[in-house]
Order: C-alpha cells, then sequence, then structure tokens
C-alpha cells in the first residue's frame, strides 16, 4: 500500500510531530511504500528554502534525505497567528491530489487537532469517494486520523479556547464521518472521541508509538556530559515554557547529588544553557542521537509540563528500563503504572515528589531494577511496527 502521513512539521522532540515520522518509519519497514507530507518548518525552522516550494509546479518538493529522517514532501505552507507558531498547509487538498496523480495514494494518515490538515485532508477524500461512487474514479483512499486529542484542562488563552471549541464542533464531526480508523494511545481520549459518535469498531486504541530504530539507539555509549554523575534524572524534549523546564532547573538546585539531564532544543535552549553554565549538576544536551543513551543511563525519567497531549516518550523510557515520573498534566502520566514502572506525580510543581522517589531509588537499587523490569515487559511489544502492521490489516 501507497501511505502519505500528514502532520504541521516535522520534529525531534514534539512527540505529537516527531510520531508521524516514526509511523513512516514502521510502514516503510514492513514493506510499504510511505511519505511523510508536512509543511516546510522543522521544529519551527525552515528544513528547505520556502522560495524553493512556492516557485514548484505543484506546490511541494520531494526529499529522500529530509531533516525528519525519513522521506518527505514539503508543501505550500505558512504560520498562523493562533496559537502562535501554529501551522496553515496552504491549498493542501489541491496538493494531496497532485501528491496522488505522480505516486497514488491509499491511504492518508493525518496528526493532530485545532489545524487544518484534517479538514482538507477529509474533503479530499470526501471528493475522491465521490468519483468512486460516479464511476469516475477507482477505489477512493483511506482516511486514519490520529487527533492527539487533548482531554484534560489547558492553559489555553480565552481567544484560543474558543478556537478550539469552534475547531471541534465544526471540523472534528466532518473528519471523523470520513475516517475509516481513528487512532488514539489511552482510553480518557478514547472516551473523548467516542462522544462524537464514532462507531467503537473504527476506534484503534494503543500505545505503539516506540521508533522502530530505539532498540538499536539503546546500545549507545553514555554521553561524555553525563560522566562522573552516578545518579542521573533526565528529560527529553521540547525545551519550551509550556514544558516547564524552569522546574527542571529548580530540580537541579533541589538535588545537587544528582545530574539533572535535559536532552532537547526549542525557545528556552539560551535560558538553559546560561543555567547549566552556573550549575555543574545541570547538563544541557542538543543531540537528538543522544535521547536513548541518556534514557538507558538515567535512575528516573522526569516530565514536569503544564502541558504535553501525547507524551510518548515515556514509553521510550519504560522500554529502555528507566521508571518515569510524570505531572497529571501531561498524557505520559496515562503511559505509566503509578508505583509499578513509575510515578504520577500530584502536579508539575511537584518537586519534592521526584525528589523523593529519587532518593527512593538511589538507596532501593533492588525496587528500581524491578521497576525497571515492570516498564520493559510493559512496553516489549510497543514498537511502531505494530500499528503499522494493524492499520494496513484494517484497511485492506
Amino acid at each position: 500500500m501507497n501511505f502519505v502521513v500528514v502532520a504541521p512539521q516535522s520534529s525531534h522532540w514534539e512527540d505529537s510531530h516527531r510520531a508521524a515520522a516514526i509511523l513512516v518509519k514502521a510502514l516503510r519497514r514492513i514493506g510499504h511504500e510511505a511519505w511523510l507530507v508536512t509543511s516546510v518548518y522543522h521544529d519551527g525552522e525552515p528544513a528547505v528554502d520556502p522560495d524553493v516550494v512556492e516557485k514548484s509546479e505543484e506546490g511541494f518538493v520531494e526529499v529522500e534525505r529530509d531533516v525528519s529522517g525519513v522521506p518527505t514532501i514539503r508543501v505550500l505552507s505558512a504560520k498562523s497567528m493562533l496559537p502562535p507558531g501554529a501551522v496553515t498547509l496552504r491549498s493542501f487538498s489541491k496538493i494531496l491530489a497532485a501528491i496522488d496523480r505522480r505516486r497514488g495514494v491509499d491511504a492518508v494518515v493525518v496528526f493532530s487537532s485545532f489545524w487544518n490538515g484534517p479538514e482538507e485532508a477529509a474533503k479530499w477524500v470526501t471528493i475522491k469517494k465521490m468519483l468512486a461512487q460516479s464511476g469516475e474514479a477507482e477505489k477512493p483512499p483511506a482516511l486514519v486520523y490520529v487527533p492527539v486529542y487533548p482531554t484534560g484542562a489547558h492553559g489555553a488563552s480565552p481567544v484560543e479556547a474558543v478556537s478550539r471549541s469552534i475547531w471541534s464542533t465544526l471540523n472534528l464531526p466532518q473528519v471523523l464521518r470520513q475516517a475509516a480508523a481513528v487512532v488514539v494511545s489511552c482510553r480518557e481520549e478514547a472516551e473523548a472521541i467516542r462522544q462524537f459518535r464514532v462507531p467503537a469498531d473504527r476506534v484503534i486504541e494503543g500505545k505503539w508509538w516506540i521508533d522502530p530504530d530505539y532498540p538499536e539507539a539503546l546500545a549507545a555509549g553514555r554521553p561524555p556530559l553525563l560522566e562522573g554523575f552516578e545518579l542521573v534524572v533526565s528529560y527529553a524534549g521540547p525545551l519550551t515554557e509550556e514544558k516547564n523546564v524552569k522546574a527542571l532547573a529548580r530540580l537541579a538546585e533541589r538535588m545537587p547529588q544528582a545530574a539533572v539531564a535535559v536532552v532537547g532544543r526549542g525557545d528556552a535552549v539560551a535560558w538553559l544553557r546560561r543555567e547549566a553554565a552556573r550549575r555543574r549538576n545541570l547538563v544541557l544536551v542538543e543531540d537528538p542521537s543522544a535521547v536513548a543513551s541518556v534514557a538507558r543511563g538515567s535512575l528516573l525519567g522526569v516530565d514536569l509540563s503544564l502541558h504535553e497531549p501525547m507524551g510518548i516518550r515515556a514509553l521510550e523510557y519504560l522500554y529502555a528500563g528507566t521508571p518515569y515520573a510524570a505531572s497529571p498534566t501531561s498524557r505520559a502520566a496515562c503511559h505509566i503504572t503509578d508505583g509499578v514502572d513509575g510515578a504520577r506525580l500530584r502536579n508539575p510543581e511537584d518537586l519534592e515528589g521526584v525528589a523523593r522517589l529519587v532518593s527512593t531509588l538511589a538507596k532501593k537499587p533492588e525496587l528500581r531494577e524491578e521497576m525497571g523490569r515492570h516498564g520493559r515487559r510493559k512496553t516489549e511489544n510497543l514498537l511502531a511496527t505494530t500499528l503499522a502492521e494493524t492499520l494496513v490489516a484494517r484497511l485492506r
């Protein structure tokens, strides 16, 4: 089958964006054709010259060796005003038609909510269905939707909250009606989606989001920056205000006996560099290839996010045999069994809870090993190739 997997932008750090590239990789791993289709942006910066895309004949360029790590089609796009930094794909239904003419598309997998990609993909699939019914086209492509739909409170501005409400009322039902399958990552998200009267047999609930390359990456050695530290607590992900990175610096101050390794890039990276320069035990690692080795070498992984809609980085830590602690405002908390393979913190500022858990695990290495075993058992079958196989079986 030929798949296109659509996301607002590519990323090494943002779960809801990098998950699209993970799925492309998994589909290719099991023998199918798959391309990531996204904007010109990677982690907020142009990955290709926007002028080249503007001047292209059909509104897109194909990049076999893309910064995302998978073959990528970069399309006409722009940053929207609401929310700040969000991305819009321009003339996207027409571009999908052009991609279909060039490559043939059997299925469109589109990620995330509150942007124009899902409704544009649904519009194109609707047109293809109508053409097929009239005998003007062959079998129409299937639409698969991965909504990454938030279920808890989110500190959006009043204007953004209204915009999200309007999108959920007007656009989401249309997308869900056209979707042959809706992929959710936890029970809470499944319940939220079923409120829109999606038939139960269309909802695929699963946590199969671990990169197929991750097991091999775990063999890498510990980053030199962490040499000399016996205890390491780490976070991997975007370095933004929403991810509460200032709390990580306070955590380093709270636990001078441990290194707090922060692996990522983002708007707060310059601030974190300054903080790391004056705190020996706050270690900033900006190389995405170091995530697996840092996770494997950590006593504990943490996520203190004020909002994280997917939280699949937690699964990678558990796969590495490392317990994980997450705030209730991160969906990572849904992937953890409290007290078994990690901890659900009281709130994003629960530094005391993290410090207490670190102290306990350091004093009781047998407990750390037991929690690690539970995490490995939970995640050993959660490679994204399983999701890819599930989708192919569902759509055939």
